[in-house]
């Protein structure tokens, strides 16, 4: 924010959300993080550009998960319990299509150039650091959409909303203006 100088009657700026794409209807997204404070800010994030989500802890239920075919991308985290990101996403890259060609976003704090080759080379298509910055979540998820090129009609129990992952708070709600804390979005 901008402070006034003494005597100055100039008003303080307000920070605002970064714009972002609009992006297809009815876009799905699923959330795949261990911790749940990461899950909610990624679900708020998607609430904010208009994306269904879905949640789920670990690479196995990501598996699982993906096996549906009802995902248009995939945000993944690296380091988890039971089966980590990239076992994960090579996993699913091993599916039949079209389910092993969605896009996989890998979503940690571990994006050292090398780092991010290795998950490149697991089968993911872009790398999102954290703390994330919206502008570089909106670029990333754009990107993915455009490359699956997949018809975004939601599934029956989307339509219906059973499956998304409620969440009625918004990026304003938490103080988010660009970039996410470090403490909120950890390992």
């Amino acid at each position: 924010m901008s402070v006034p100088e003494v005597g100055d009657d100039a008003q303080e700026s307000v920070p605002t959300t970064p714009a972002h794409p609009k992006f297809p209807p009815r876009v799905r997204v699923l959330i795949v993080d261990d911790l749940p404070e990461n899950r909610l800010m990624l679900g708020v994030c998607c609430d904010q550009f208009g994306l269904l989500h879905e949640c789920v802890e670990n690479g196995l239920e990501a598996v699982e998960a993906a096996q549906s075919g009802r995902f248009d991308v995939i945000l993944m985290d690296i380091f988890m319990p039971r089966m980590d990101g990239m076992a994960a996403t090579r996993a699913i890259r091993a599916l039949p299509a079209p389910i092993s060609a969605v896009p996989i976003i890998a979503v940690t704090p571990a994006a050292a150039p090398g780092e991010v080759v290795r998950y490149l080379d697991s089968g993911m298509t872009d790398v999102v650091p954290k703390p994330i910055n919206l502008s570089r979540l909106a670029e990333a998820l754009s990107a993915a959409f455009a490359q699956a090129g997949r018809d975004t009609e939601p599934d029956q129990a989307f339509a219906r909303g059973s499956r998304r992952t409620a969440s009625r708070q918004t990026v304003s709600d938490i103080q988010l203006t660009g970039v996410v804390s470090a403490n909120c979005m950890r390992r």
